[in-house]
């Protein structure tokens, strides 16, 4: 990714989070580094499929001590993923709620704005995986 589009990306991702230590910083034409006080947090990956551009972040969060493989995101593992993405990446506003008829998963919200979902995932614990599309980067400089 060139730095203009890395440029962009972080100044989104900032404002959406509300976090001013965010950027992004890229390894190659289609990889970038999510960064939070100069710490990579994230992988972002960019898509462009039949002229539709989109960006996806994925963020790993370790399993809780003593956690079971697969257990289900139920209230007590919300509020441990919330309390981890709020301080990892310096979003205070983010929530992690409950999935209707999914036990697996749970929708993370900043400002009430649905941003992605929290996966199981049976090698790193659990993982945030977000959406980014080329249109909600207009007007990021």
């Amino acid at each position: 990714m060139n730095a203009a589009e890395c440029t962009r990306l972080g100044a989104y991702l900032s404002k959406l989070l509300g976090s001013p230590t965010v950027s992004v910083v890229s390894k190659s034409a289609d990889e970038a580094n999510v960064l939070v006080d100069g710490k990579r947090v994230a992988e972002l990956l960019r898509d462009e499929d039949e002229g539709e551009l989109s960006y996806s972040i994925s963020l790993a969060i370790p399993s809780a001590p003593g956690a079971k493989k697969n257990a289900p995101v139920d209230g007590p593992e919300r509020a441990r993923l919330q309390a981890a993405l709020r301080t990892t990446l310096h979003a205070a506003d983010l929530d992690v709620r409950e999935r209707p008829r999914k036990t697996d998963s749970a929708e993370v919200y900043v400002h009430g704005e649905f941003v992605g979902t929290v996966s199981a995932d049976e090698d790193e614990g659990a993982v945030l995986t977000m959406s980014i599309l080329d249109i909600d980067l207009e007007g990021e400089e």
